[in-house]
């Protein structure tokens, strides 16, 4: 079970300072995406919960589309790839966020 404490504290400020929100093309849904965030301005933590959860894994928690989507070095496709490699701090804080929900 993942832990939506965990999330607020340690995985939303990630997708928040890499500017993952639905603003411009960006995980808004629809046509844009499957991963829907809250925009900016009106950020839902508990919605980004929700949407992010979707994309966990918990049979293959390293192939989480969270983790293979932003991953610079899968073959994952997605525009943007914040996380040069696994052992990216922020990449290892998600990692650790699923592994804890998946464990536990």
């Amino acid at each position: 079970m993942l832990s939506f404490d965990e999330f607020q504290q340690n995985v939303e400020p990630i997708i928040v300072r890499q500017g993952c929100d639905a603003g411009g093309d960006c995980h808004g849904g629809g046509l844009r995406g499957a991963l829907q965030l809250s925009p900016t301005g009106a950020k839902d933590v508990r919605y980004d919960f929700d949407q992010v959860s979707l994309e966990v894994s918990a049979v293959y928690p390293e192939s989480s589309l969270i983790l293979t989507k932003p991953l610079a070095v899968s073959g994952t496709p997605h525009g943007y790839k914040p996380f040069a490699s696994t052992s990216d701090p922020d990449y290892q804080t998600i990692l650790a966020w699923i592994l804890h929900g998946v464990t536990h």
